[in-house]
């Protein structure tokens, strides 16, 4: 795997995500990566910012980088220990399916971190378009999962390939320390 070449190679701030990457891992090897660099909006600027999801033997690490208005940067941080996850799935879309199970052309991952949830609060209402009543709420409780979509068309065939080897390696890391 030739990871560190591939943060080179990105060109966004390839220094500050390798330092905080290498910081994150704390000297274990780097056994899959994922890297999503996006444009947004916000308050009427263009920024980028770079999602960058790496397994080590014992966690999982989550970066994000921001560019700031100032020309500076921010790194966000998050060591998840592999013996926290609660669950990961996946989805994949195929075309050919019936040619030897298909090629697949997108891949869909979703980590149950276990560390975060959101809710979402809903009044409750009755049928009764009339009715004045306080019903109550509804909560719903929502593991906040880290999903990341990978497809060949929007990101390359490589890339689709390194989302297929994260999922073959965090199920095989997750087998032998929840097993």
């Amino acid at each position: 795997m030739k990871t560190w070449t591939q943060i080179e190679e990105l060109g966004f701030y390839p220094e500050l995500v390798t330092r905080s990457l290498r910081r994150a891992l704390g000297g274990k090897d780097l056994l899959a990566l994922l890297m999503q660099l996006d444009a947004g909006f916000d308050h009427g600027s263009l920024f980028r910012h770079l999602n960058v999801v790496a397994v080590s033997t014992s966690n999982l690490v989550q970066l994000h980088v921001d560019e700031l208005e100032d020309g500076g940067a921010s790194v966000a941080s998050a060591i998840h220990p592999l013996r926290a996850i609660r669950g990961m799935s996946y989805m994949e879309h195929v075309v050919s399916p019936e040619k030897q199970g298909g090629a697949v052309t997108e891949i869909t991952i979703a980590v149950n971190l276990g560390s975060a949830r959101r809710g979402d609060v809903e009044t409750l209402q009755c049928d009764d378009p009339e009715c004045v009543a306080d019903h109550g709420f509804t909560i719903s409780s929502i593991p906040d999962d880290l999903t990341i979509r990978v497809s060949a068309a929007a990101d390359g065939l490589e890339a689709l390939a390194q989302a297929e080897q994260f999922v073959d390696v965090l199920s095989t890391l997750m087998e032998s320390t929840h097993g």
